[in-house]
């Protein structure tokens, strides 16, 4: 390898827009990744907000349109089935021209950077941030099981990096030991200090409360797995015993609209609008944290969160579901509290006792940003995988082609196609049956039926 040139790296991300754990994940590995050594490409799904700050870190990025989100009607469905054979061209295209050396997919719902490896040659690494999601869109589509889940990654990826011991362990045994490897989320702790000083009560201001209240926060998005249902229903047990002086944020942006309803109708419904308050999606997480006494994690999954090492590096002390990764970050009763998943009373005593020991709540916060000083931080995730990519580079270089992947390439095309004609064909039938019964039940049909039967019966 050139020492002079830096090696192309080309990654997918899921999502075009900012603030969720994995893009997080991307602007923090990109702003501590050896730029002398690697370059990196990033194609989004969609032209949104995380194009600028990857623009802002001299990143190129390259949009290719792929609806992952809302793929209930036939029609959504049919439509990412049927682009799936030209995204793939596309992206092997990339690789080709801008001679990329290696792809990095940091979704586990993105197919097709890994199929464009493979038929180009090159590598390709999974960085698997969750547990295999059934419910998501695309499996909702795909309905595989975890097993089947773990073989399809193995299948597409010379190297499967999980983000915890948990995810990694629902990928074991059918991806052999020396193609999985975890390396947890870390975090740049200069950020949280600085806005440790600076925004302390900049949110108690903004919502007008006393600067002496004591803040309560999750952060997420709106979606049933985030188990915001459950912040909720905590936040009505904590207001029954302290209704002065304790407030509850929420932060994070609509992904589900029915469900963020749901929530805030029941926020109204316990009357407890006054110490409940949702703040939508922001950038400001970090200003938001700093303002934070306490932190709530609710997830019902997780994977390694990445919110929660934000917290923790925040001074919150934090109560969290016992979902993947937690176990691994928190030592329980010393750097934060770990309640099971779904444990509504469990977790409301927890919040008790902190609101009513500060010494309790301090010693937490201290301990829980220790660890991630010891054991989360970015610089030391990014040694890590960059350490991964140098192995891959060095691997002996494969074949280009694969028949079996171009065949299935083509008959999603076809099958895309014909999907899509079978939804228009079914969109005219339902019209012309609208038609019929419009003309069936129409006055004017009727009286011209009524009229015709009368002069019948007068010949």
């Amino acid at each position: 390898m050139n020492e002079f040139i830096p090696i192309k790296i080309l990654y997918i991300s899921s999502r075009g827009d900012a603030g969720a754990g994995g893009e997080n994940y991307l602007l923090t590995l990109f702003r501590n990744l050896d730029r002398k050594r690697f370059q990196p490409i990033v194609v989004l799904p969609s032209d949104g907000s995380l194009r600028k700050p990857l623009e802002d870190l001299g990143i190129e990025v390259i949009v290719i349109v792929a609806n992952h989100g809302w793929l209930t009607p036939d029609s959504a469905w049919y439509s990412l089935v049927a682009g799936l054979q030209t995204r793939v061209k596309t992206i092997a295209d990339i690789i080709t021209s801008q001679h990329i050396a290696l792809v990095h997919t940091n979704s586990n719902h993105r197919f097709e950077g890994a199929l464009a490896a493979r038929i180009t040659g090159i590598p390709h690494l999974y960085l698997a941030h969750i547990e295999y999601q059934p419910e998501m869109p695309l499996f909702q589509r795909l309905p595989f099981s975890q097993a089947s889940f773990a073989e399809l990654m193995s299948e597409l990826s010379d190297q499967v990096v999980a983000v915890s011991n948990s995810v990694s362990a629902a990928l074991a045994q059918h991806v052999a030991d020396d193609k999985l490897q975890v390396i947890h989320n870390g975090l740049e702790l200069s950020l949280f200090d600085v806005t440790l000083i600076d925004y302390a009560n900049q949110l108690k201001e903004e919502l007008s409360i006393p600067l002496d209240s004591l803040l309560i926060t999750a952060v997420g998005r709106i979606a049933f797995d985030k188990g915001f249902d459950c912040f909720i229903e905590v936040a009505k047990r904590v207001l029954q015993h302290h209704k002065m002086g304790v407030h509850f944020i929420l932060v994070g942006g609509e992904e589900n609209i029915d469900f963020s309803n749901l929530l805030k109708q029941k926020v109204t419904d316990y009357a407890i609008s006054d110490h409940f308050h949702f703040l939508g999606f922001r950038t400001d997480i970090p200003n938001i944290l700093a303002a934070s006494d306490i932190f709530v994690l609710s997830s019902r999954k997780e994977g390694h969160p990445y919110v929660m090492l934000e917290a923790m590096a925040s001074n919150c002390a934090v109560v969290a579901f016992n979902c993947a990764g937690v176990e691994e970050t928190i030592e329980e009763g010393d750097s934060g509290f770990i309640v099971p998943i779904g444990d509504i009373n469990a977790m409301a005593e927890r919040l008790l006792l902190l609101i009513d020991n500060i010494d309790l709540r301090q010693a937490l916060a201290k301990s829980a940003k220790q660890r991630i000083k010891e054991f989360f931080t970015a610089e030391k995730t990014a040694t890590e995988l960059m350490t991964v990519y140098e192995k891959l580079l060095q691997q002996p270089k494969k074949l280009e082609g694969s028949i079996a992947i171009e065949l299935f390439l083509q008959n999603c095309s076809e099958l895309g196609h014909l999907g899509e004609m079978s939804v228009a064909m079914n969109e005219r039938l339902r019209r012309v049956e609208h038609l019929a019964d419009f003309i069936q039940n129409n006055p004017i049909t009727k009286s011209l039926c009524y009229l015709r039967k009368q002069l019948k019966s007068l010949v």
